[in-house]
């Protein structure tokens, strides 16, 4: 390339045009991320404009115009010490920026009530892929990204697919094979004139996303065998209901000839005599198992023994596939009754409704994560709060995700795969001692938050106060008052930013050499003016 070019490329990245087009490609990125941080958060900010390849070669760019605009002014002059002053400093906070970008930390780190924490979370997802059974095991770092990445990565048996930092769970039912065993699952809606809630239920193994109990305040609901319906509408003297998994039916003392005695301590027990099994002991005041004859728990009695009674104090709702029971203390009775689809049911407690949504025994309800764009509201991710990952073990497909695990067993080898933030570990720990809280007068919000630390370090144990404008600094991090959760019963958890930044002291010297530069540069640069000659027009130049 000849002098002429390399001349012409150094006057127009130092000159005012492609200042000017830099600069404005750099506002608005800027305007975009801010939007963008203000609706989806953060880190979604990150992952799309702030670190990513076009908002750094942008910088870059900048710190080029930046240099070759003093470089074309050189040899030195007087009359631009302030200028090159005013330059070097902005060439110096670029270069602590990137030292900063590459080589900094910046996390959190959450503090519990009186537990001690040395554990940062980094924002850099990872997946983990182990067999426990044989010691072995790796990790994958995940890009960062904000959109859906294709990853092509094996590791033994594990092929890990498909990456989606920004999901939601989308609700469907899966057939079941029809030779399979046949579980009970359901939707239902629980409402009043104030409150409404749909809920699914199932007791199907592998529907881990689902659970058979659930609690709605004071309310309690748990999920049963339908199996169980003809005992609870035949009734029972004691409350008593046996469950026998073999073949799936219910029994009552009664049917059993078994007579209801009690200890010495007035403890209710019955002795059943099964064919196979023999003699079983229950007391079911205490335990749904039954005991043998040396009175040993037996855990995996295929037969169980239900007691009504225990579940007559606080409200109750037992929900068997397309049947609901509950106990109404003001007749002292239970009632149990058929659901149909969409028709409400009355419950005995502050005006509920009980509705029946959908129902199958044939199908069992799974959530698929499906790749979205974050929302906030109030600083919390209302969608694309989950993040997942697709992994494929011996030709079958499994969704990971950062709530829910994936540990199966395949060939006899149990698999383990978790998906969780990088982390590293403090050489030294904090313990939240105290956490206080003042609120704005009248309402729950709060004002402000500070907590009280115990810092232990190899020198020995300090106290320090942390809260808004005032962190703690050892080691080279530097924490920052950022969060606090409520954990109930008047105790909080306090949340700290960790913070690692080695390009700081590059770039308060080059702040510094801005100031002084623009200083420097002014007085180097007034115009003097004569007495007595002041004029309109020098007296607007001057201002």
């Amino acid at each position: 390339m000849s002098k002429f070019n390399i001349d012409k490329i150094e006057k127009s990245m130092g000159g005012l045009k492609f200042a000017v087009i830099v600069i404005l490609v750099f506002t608005v990125m800027m305007i975009a991320g801010t939007f963008i941080e203000s609706s989806g958060g953060a880190d979604y900010a990150n992952r799309l404009i702030y670190k990513r390849w076009p908002f750094m070669l942008t910088q870059f760019l900048m710190l080029i115009s930046i240099f070759y605009a003093a470089f074309l002014r050189l040899p030195p002059k007087k009359r631009l010490y302030g200028f090159y002053t005013i330059h070097s400093g902005l060439v110096l906070i670029g270069c602590g920026s990137f030292i900063t970008f590459y080589a900094g930390i910046d996390g959190s780190i959450q503090l519990m009530p009186n537990t001690p924490a040395r554990t940062v979370i980094l924002n850099e997802d990872q997946l983990y892929l182990s067999y426990p059974q044989e010691n072995a095991g790796g990790h994958l770092s995940l890009p960062y990204t904000a959109f859906p990445s294709d990853i092509d990565f094996e590791y033994q048996d594990i092929k890990v697919e498909e990456y989606l930092p920004y999901a939601d769970q989308k609700f469907s039912w899966e057939d079941l094979p029809k030779e399979s065993e046949k579980f009970n699952s359901g939707r239902y809606l629980v409402s009043n004139p104030n409150v409404s809630q749909d809920f699914t239920l199932s007791l199907h193994p592998d529907a881990v996303d689902f659970d058979s109990t659930l609690s709605m305040g004071l309310l309690n609901v748990h999920y049963l065998p339908d199996t169980l319906v003809p005992c609870l509408e035949k009734g029972s003297t004691s409350g008593l209901i046996f469950w026998d998994k073999r073949n799936n039916k219910c029994s009552i003392p009664e049917d059993w000839k078994s007579d209801i005695q009690r200890t010495g301590q007035g403890n209710r027990f019955l002795v059943i005599k099964d064919e196979k099994l023999g003699p079983l002991s229950f007391f079911p005041d205490f335990s749904p198992w039954p005991m043998n004859a040396e009175l040993k728990v037996i855990k995996d009695s295929p037969i169980r023994l239900f007691n009504q009674v225990l579940f007559q104090e606080k409200p109750t709702l037992f929900i068997l596939g397309e049947y609901a029971s509950f106990y109404t203390k003001e007749n002292g009775l239970w009632t149990t009754t058929k659901l149909e689809k969409n028709q409400p049911v009355d419950l005995p407690w502050m005006g509920f409704e009980l509705f029946l949504l959908d129902f199958y025994n044939n199908k069992k309800p799974i959530l698929t994560p499906v790749a979205t764009t974050p929302k906030q509201m109030s600083n919390r991710l209302v969608q694309g709060a989950t993040k997942a990952v697709k992994v494929k073990i011996k030709g079958e497909s499994y969704w990971v995700t950062d709530s829910k695990p994936l540990n199966v067993l395949v060939d006899g080898r149990q698999v383990k795969v978790f998906l969780t933030k990088k982390s590293i570990t403090l050489p030294f720990e904090f313990v939240l001692t105290k956490f206080k809280m003042d609120k704005d007068p009248g309402t729950n919000n709060p004002a402000s938050y500070e907590s009280f630390v115990r810092l232990h370090e190899e020198s020995g144990p300090s106290n320090h106060h942390v809260f808004m404008n005032n962190p703690l600094k050892t080691q080279g991090f530097t924490f920052y008052q950022a969060s606090y959760s409520d954990l109930g019963e008047g105790q909080y958890s306090s949340t700290f930013s960790a913070n690692v930044d080695q390009g700081r002291p590059i770039k308060y010297l080059g702040s510094l050499m801005l100031v002084l530069g623009a200083f420097w540069h002014y007085l180097l640069n007034r115009r003097k003016v004569k007495p007595g000659k002041e004029s309109q027009n020098n007296l607007m130049e001057n201002v």
